[in-house]
């Protein structure tokens, strides 16, 4: 089993379905994890959830039930397990480099065999991560983890305009690994100098290239589970008629969600206690009026 990382659309139910190449996928014992950084959306060619520079890939579990971070310097996410194969999956929808995930297999392969482990991807791909260098930027220690990667599976991964797999620890009872899509230049301009502002929902509403239709429910319905969405609601104006026709069929699509995710036990058995730690409720107070 591999746990998966969902910052964007892969944070609901509906958000999994939507694409083709992850329909139906089996999700297991899903939770909320929490990291340092920031998110929000680029627009270097199609819109995308994207990752400041700061992001800290060292994130810790959260309850449904616990405080929010109020200092706007960290974003939740949905966690949970998928079967080896199905990675396979997750690869076509975040279109990852061809062979890549092959690569990493192989040689995952031959270090289990050569050192007598039975490590599992994302342990195996931290081990490429400087997680030492403490004085390092956390910026620098991802570019980093892409040449160690790409030097020790002889692939070019670091410069590749693309998602590609990271790894991530994720601090609870127990330390655990996953892996989290992150794209190659990670907010960055292809110097990897200077940020490309990440845009806002009403920012990216307003731009010559809008969300593709649905992508932003896909993101927000993760506060069906308790999973914190303000910086992804913070500037939405519903009194702006393009805006409000983004989100028109949101509470339909919340019961959808809800109904289709009644096994995922982590997310209690309130809605409305999930909708307002998510930030739903703030911003769509007479959402079920």
């Amino acid at each position: 089993m591999i746990l998966v990382i969902g910052y964007g659309s892969l944070m609901s139910r509906f958000g999994i379905d939507k694409k083709e190449s992850t329909r139906d996928i089996d999700v297991f014992k899903p939770f909320i994890v929490r990291f340092k950084g920031f998110r929000g959306f680029n627009t270097i060619k199609d819109h995308y959830m994207d990752i400041g520079k700061n992001f800290n890939p060292v994130g810790e579990q959260v309850d449904n039930n616990g405080a929010i971070d109020e200092s706007g310097n960290s974003f939740e996410c949905l966690a949970y397990y998928i079967k080896d194969e199905d990675l396979y999956r997750i690869k076509r929808r975040e279109d990852y480099p061809a062979g890549l995930i092959d690569r990493i297999n192989d040689s995952l392969s031959n270090y289990n065999k050569k050192s007598n482990q039975d490590l599992n991807m994302a342990t195996f791909l931290w081990n490429f991560y400087p997680y030492q260098e403490e004085k390092a930027n956390n910026h620098s220690k991802i570019l980093r983890y892409r040449k160690n990667l790409g030097s020790y599976i002889d692939y070019n991964v670091i410069d590749k305009p693309c998602y590609i797999p990271h790894p991530v620890k994720v601090k609870c009872q127990k330390n655990k690994f996953g892996l989290i899509s992150i794209r190659t230049d990670i907010g960055a301009k292809k110097d990897f100098n200077n940020d490309i502002r990440l845009m806002t929902i009403s920012e990216v509403i307003h731009s010559k290239r809008p969300p593709r239709d649905s992508y932003f429910l896909e993101c927000i319905l993760g506060g069906v589970h308790g999973i914190n969405v303000r910086d992804l609601l913070s500037g939405l104006n519903l009194n702006d008629q393009e805006e409000y026709c983004i989100i028109k069929n949101l509470e339909e699509k919340i019961h959808e969600e809800w109904n289709k995710t009644q096994d995922w036990i982590f997310h209690k058995d309130d809605l409305f206690v999930n909708l307002e730690r998510s930030g739903i409720l703030k911003y769509f107070p007479n959402l079920f009026s």
